[in-house]
């Protein structure tokens, strides 16, 4: 039979599981054989060898950064991890993996962090918000998780996480210490401890205390969704502004903005006996 032609007739994947090889780094040694022949000593010279990523371990770069995106990346705990890794011919106990993670965080992400968060202090504006967490599944004991981020408009955005057992002023001072550009907040007392900074309140905030206080099947006359409805308004506007440059949003906003804003103050003060009262 001679072949005419050949058709593509369909496609399928496969899947390579991953593979784990020892890779032995030897550091060859050398000898000046000249400088031995007319010396008491030998002159040796040992071959510069890469750098292990952590002292008195079996974990390479590519190793430790795996367990650290399957713990934080995909959820996987320690105890798992050990036991999928036993099963691949690693015996790696969950402390070890454990401990790859904190050495590799003090080693290479706390620096990394720190000059982040330098430069993070150096923007004129920031953002800032703050939740508890359970820990160990328990109701009574909470720790929380602050965020400080850049501006959404900025080239190269920052976000940065800090962990701390207290949401008291000292830790917002302790992170911002005296940053003095603006701070976009939800107004929580804490911020307040900041000497220089400028807060800004934040509107979702704002939006939000009228959604809470309004009752299902509210009219039209019910005050919470006359406030709702304001917020909505100033919301569709900005979402209309968003691909815009800095300097035409800044027009946009004093020509259709302001008036709105100032409708909506003028509206909370002739309704300040129940607005006010939400907040």
């Amino acid at each position: 039979m001679k072949e005419i032609g050949a058709y593509p007739i369909r496609q399928e994947l496969l899947f390579i599981p991953a593979q784990l090889k020892r890779l032995n780094h030897i550091q060859h040694a050398f000898k000046c054989q000249y400088c031995s022949q007319r010396s008491l000593s030998d002159k040796i010279i040992k071959a510069a060898v890469p750098k292990a990523p952590l002292n008195h371990g079996l974990g390479s770069p590519s190793l430790i950064a795996h367990t650290l995106y399957q713990k934080y990346e995909l959820k996987i705990p320690d105890y798992r991890q050990e036991s999928d890794w036993k099963k691949m011919g690693l015996e790696v106990s969950r402390q070890m993996l454990n401990h790859w993670g904190l050495k590799s965080s003090e080693y290479y992400f706390k620096p990394l962090y720190d000059v982040l968060k330098q430069k993070l202090l150096n923007r004129p504006i920031l953002h800032a918000d703050e939740t508890y967490y359970t820990v160990l599944e328990s109701e009574t004991i909470k720790t929380y998780y602050w965020v400080f981020l850049s501006g959404k408009h900025d080239r190269y955005g920052i976000t940065l996480y800090h962990h701390d057992p207290h949401r008291s002023g000292q830790v917002a001072l302790d992170f911002l210490g005296n940053y003095s550009g603006y701070l976009h907040c939800d107004m929580w007392q804490a911020y307040e401890q900041l000497p220089e900074a400028t807060l800004v309140g934040c509107w979702a905030h704002v939006r939000r205390k009228f959604h809470e206080a309004m009752p299902q099947n509210a009219s039209g006359k019910c005050i919470a969704r006359q406030g709702l409805n304001y917020c909505n308004r100033m919301f569709c506007l900005e979402k209309a502004w968003e691909s815009l440059d800095c300097q035409t949003r800044y027009q946009a906003r004093k020509e259709e903005l302001r008036p709105l804003m100032q409708e909506f103050f003028e509206w909370c003060r002739k309704n300040k006996a129940t607005v006010f009262a939400w907040f």
